[in-house]
């Protein structure tokens, strides 16, 4: 974690008044963490009426977020303003406090961070990854917020608009974890997927969250404004939640007046009571659970980010010792949320059911012709080493595998690698069925490096369009994009194993290679289709959400939320052994790529009357012990 400098906060007490002459305001000059790093200062307004609420410039937060860049603020009419950006316009009117914008992604579009000229899409931070292009359909859309309908007061003068600090955070806000806040003391920017988690670049503050027993009143009644507003526009509707079709229809405001133990949560959330705003959150944290990539439990999220070496245990135990305060207070509460933790344990639980070969490195396996990649975590990517090796002119082997980075792409290149250079090797199984999900840059790369597609399938539910969007990979690690990434292949029969464990990058993956015609084996997989969202609230503690800015689909523009369904259902009545018959998996393999069709393939008749014939068509006297089987048009390993 790179140092930063605490500074003294510098308060300039000018009050003043706006144009209209109507509210007062004063200015106060913020230090700013910027990544872990010295931001600066910016400028934030505080007004009269709602003293603890910051505001800032249109301008201003550009200009944090993008240093460089600014928008052009002009005013066009009484209480009407002109916003100009580097890529795209909108309009403000601070009457009717709406907002609006013909091109919304390009408008707050802040990739150029990654990658100059970039879309506004996730992606490419890792040095072996580059954004190519998309196909967007419609090709244009029009994005409207109508912040009067959530109380909050959009301000201006004759050149400038100013917005609550939250709430322009959260009109920019991205997949790529470029957002920001206030912390009360500090302006916090994560600056990308590097620095992701504010408490873990403040966390003396974040802890002092947990400290708190009061929240200011206007503080309170925004936050559960600014809530409304994101669930209401940003959250990706995966289909899992109850609260769907409300929110859709009416917005969570609403839809909480009537869901199970709603007016509560809302009472809660609003609540000046720190702890009951923190029960709040976390109840309709279980009413909006999508599988994990929502997670509104904001005092969770501080205990694990400042705990000392990444030990999650105590800040767990801290966390069910909160549970016994919800259970004495709020029971109703208490019963939905232990469900949800229980269904996280039996999750748990279900991923020591797979009896995994034992092998010498955790990760490789090998047995006969075939050689099984047992990939636990897209991510964890080493980028000291990536960005070392890319500095240094791509000179030498490429990063070597570490032991506290079994997720990098390092592991996926020395799997291929030992298993093509293996002249008894022909299949290469990717075995995710453990994989909860992580890094996209890693799995577009082993997606292009297995011969997968370059592109993946998305609805950005915000502005209404389909997105097929595309990459570059530098395959051959020469810190070039060029036509020789194309010469790198391997020869190899490749499948995907995956499980109900599987789930977001795991769940991608096995859609691109399914599409593709590459073999997918085990069972439907767990989900997970949106990408991940951060937003801090206004206060300045982190959460996230399954975000509408990216719904991932398949080739035929389905939502892939509930799971891929694999070409060769294995059996797991009696238990996940089956996943590792080498020898069955062999025969799946060999079979679909018709290199070695020497296992037997047993076809149950599809008139039902349990007649058995092998792959040649011969009826067998009977039902085998074992083998491979279609069932309803489904094959089927025993």
């Amino acid at each position: 974690m790179k140092k930063f400098i605490l500074f003294q906060l510098v308060l300039l007490l000018s009050l003043r008044a706006l144009a209209d002459g109507t509210v007062s305001f004063e200015t106060r000059q913020v230090p700013v963490n910027r990544g872990g790093e010295d931001g600066g200062t910016v400028t934030l307004r505080f007004y009269e009426d709602m003293p603890s609420v910051p505001y800032i410039s249109v301008a201003d937060f550009q200009q944090l977020m993008l240093p460089g860049t600014t928008i052009t603020v002009s005013k066009t009419g009484e209480g009407e303003y002109l916003l100009e950006g580097p890529l795209a316009k909108a309009t403000v009117n601070i009457t009717s406090d709406q907002f609006s914008s013909d091109d919304y992604m390009n408008f707050t579009n802040l990739m150029g961070q990654v990658q100059e000229g970039m879309d506004n899409v996730g992606g490419a931070s890792a040095p072996f990854l580059r954004y190519n292009h998309q196909e967007l359909t419609p090709a244009s859309a029009t994005v409207s917020f109508d912040f009067s309908k959530y109380g909050i007061d959009l301000r201006g003068d004759d050149t400038a608009v100013y917005f609550p600090f939250a709430t322009i955070s959260d009109i920019f806000c991205d997949t790529d974890f470029h957002v920001a806040s206030y912390n009360g003391e500090k302006v916090v920017v994560l600056t990308g997927d590097s620095n992701n988690n504010v408490a873990v670049l403040e966390p003396e503050n974040a802890k002092r969250f947990l400290e708190t027993e009061n929240r200011n009143e206007d503080m309170a009644a925004f936050c559960y404004a600014e809530l409304c507003f994101v669930i209401d526009h940003f959250y990706g509707m995966p289909g899992r939640s109850p609260l769907e079709s409300g929110i859709q229809s009416e917005g969570l405001d609403k839809t909480l007046d009537t869901a199970e133990n709603g007016p509560l949560i809302k009472q809660l959330i609003k609540s000046t009571n720190m702890s009951d705003y923190f029960i709040g959150m976390k109840s309709l944290q279980v009413l909006l659970a999508d599988g994990g990539h929502t997670s509104l439990m904001v005092d969770l999220g501080i205990y694990m980010a400042t705990q000392a070496d990444g030990d999650n245990s105590a800040a767990l135990e801290k966390w069910k010792e909160t549970n016994e305060i919800i259970k004495d207070k709020y029971p109703s509460l208490y019963q939905p949320l232990m469900e949800q933790v229980e269904a996280i344990e039996n999750n748990d639980e279900a991923y020591f059911e797979f009896a995994r070969p034992t092998t010498s490195d955790e990760y490789y396996y090998k047995e006969g012709d075939t050689a099984y990649l047992m990939y636990n975590s897209f991510g964890d990517i080493n980028e000291d080493a990536w960005k070392e090796y890319y500095e240094g002119g791509c000179e030498g082997e490429t990063p070597a595998i570490d032991e506290g980075y079994l997720g990098d792409l390092s592991v996926v290149l020395d799997a291929l690698k030992r298993a093509n250079e293996d002249p008894e090797v022909k299949n290469f199984v990717v075995d995710l069925s453990t994989n909860t999900g992580g890094d996209f840059d890693v799995l577009m790369a082993m997606s292009v490096l297995m011969g997968g597609p370059n592109y993946y399938y998305s609805e950005n539910i915000v502005t209404g369009q389909r997105q097929k969007i595309y990459y570059d990979v530098d395959c051959n690690f020469d810190g070039v994009f060029d036509e020789n990434d194309k010469d790198v292949k391997y020869d190899l029969n490749i499948a995907v194993l995956i499980s109900k464990i599987s789930f977001s990058c795991a769940n991608l993956l096995p859609s691109l290679m399914k599409d593709t015609g590459f073999p997918v084996i085990g069972e439907r997989s767990g989900g997970g289709a949106c990408a991940v969202q951060p937003f801090i609230t206004p206060e300045g503690m982190q959460f996230q959400i399954s975000s509408a800015r990216a719904r991932l689909t398949n080739d035929k523009w389905e939502n892939i939320d509930t799971g891929i369904e694999p070409n060769y259902v294995v059996d797991v009545a009696e238990g996940y052994d089956a996943f590792y018959d080498v020898s069955a998996i062999s025969d799946i393999i060999n079979n679909h790529y018709n290199t070695d069709p020497t296992g037997i393939l047993y076809v149950i008749n599809r008139d039902n009357n349990h007649e058995y014939y092998d792959l040649f068509g011969r009826k067998l006297a009977g039902p085998p012990a074992k083998g491979i089987y279609i069932v309803d048009g489904k094959k089927v390993v025993k």
